[in-house]
């Protein structure tokens, strides 16, 4: 059995859109999301977040036009032939700038989102090329032996990249660790479409450590891949954690019952005694297969015990 190592992870820093992690060196145009000080292809400390760099672009577009108007107003006034003419110029000049101010200023997010699209529609292959090199600055780090800031790095990259290999290179390292309950830890993006066996003993840690990661997508992913799990040495158990977790809210019980109505009977009293709580007071869930279950489980095992009975 592979022994598990104490360490402590750099709390995870969740952005509202994955592409505001990534920055773009002003020199070279290399991209990373690793959140490095200094430009790991030309070396030089010229990292910028992609937004700002975008910011700056719309505002260079924008200033531009605004200096257009105040040179066709400038070109103008050689050309009046009145001071009458010349207060005209001016005037409308400066309303037509105001109101150009104005839509600019109210336009500015939408252009900012155009320019970061065609952003990374230029350098599409600049972006890809920039996270490969970070995916390969990984990789040397967990040469170094580095277990823990390789996890790190693949998790940012995560963010961004979102397929099944990183998702278990991410997944194989959090097996070697010794999970600990107040450790920023994440399962829903690390979720796969295949049936994975590592995936499945990383849930069924967290079922016991973590229950409140487990939500829709883990039950849905456990009850597709359900046989398969029955059939690993400690699947049985680990689905039995899966419907203690579950039994976390109301919600579960009426969408995942016969996950249920199939381990609790397996399930520690705790968790069992949470369950029949919740069927005796929701009306929700008082009639049903699962409410016969639990009743049949508590007649069997638990009708002396006397938290039961106060219930």
């Amino acid at each position: 059995m592979m022994k598990k190592i104490a360490v402590t992870l750099q709390p995870y820093t969740p952005a509202r859109y994955p592409y505001q992690k990534l920055e773009v060196c002003r020199k070279c145009d290399h991209f990373t999301v690793l959140g490095d000080t200094v430009c790991t292809h030309c070396g030089k400390s010229t990292l910028q977040p992609v937004e700002k760099r975008a910011a700056v672009t719309v505002q260079k577009k924008l200033w531009k036009t605004r200096l257009l108007l105040l040179l066709l107003i400038g070109i103008g006034i050689p050309f009046s032939t009145s001071p009458l003419e010349i207060g005209l110029l001016l005037a409308c000049g400066i309303a037509f700038l105001s109101l150009l101010w104005t839509l600019q200023v109210r336009s500015t997010p939408a252009l900012r989102r155009v320019q970061l699209q065609k952003m990374f529609q230029q350098y599409a292959n600049t972006l890809i090329s920039g996270l490969v090199r970070d995916h390969q600055a990984a990789f040397t780090v967990f040469q170094q032996g580095n277990k823990p800031l390789t996890y790190v790095m693949l998790r940012e990259i995560g963010a961004l990249v979102q397929t099944d290999q990183l998702r278990l290179e991410q997944i194989m390292l959090l097996q070697t660790f010794r999970l600990r309950k107040d450790m920023d830890l994440m399962l829903e993006p690390l979720l796969m479409e295949k049936f994975n066996v590592d995936l499945v003993a990383y849930i069924g840690e967290l079922a016991k450590i973590r229950r409140d990661l487990l939500k829709e997508n883990t039950f849905r992913y456990v009850l597709q891949y359900e046989a398969q799990i029955l059939k690993l040495p400690d699947g049985e158990a680990i689905l039995t954690s899966v419907a203690g977790a579950a039994v976390r809210k109301k919600r579960y019980l009426t969408l995942y019952p016969y996950l249920l109505i199939r381990y609790s009977r397996l399930l520690p009293r705790d968790r069992f005694l949470r369950l029949y709580r919740i069927i005796k007071s929701d009306t929700l869930v008082r009639s049903g297969p699962l409410y016969d279950e639990v009743i049949r489980i508590y007649e069997e095992k638990y009708h002396l015990d006397s938290d039961f009975r106060n219930n």
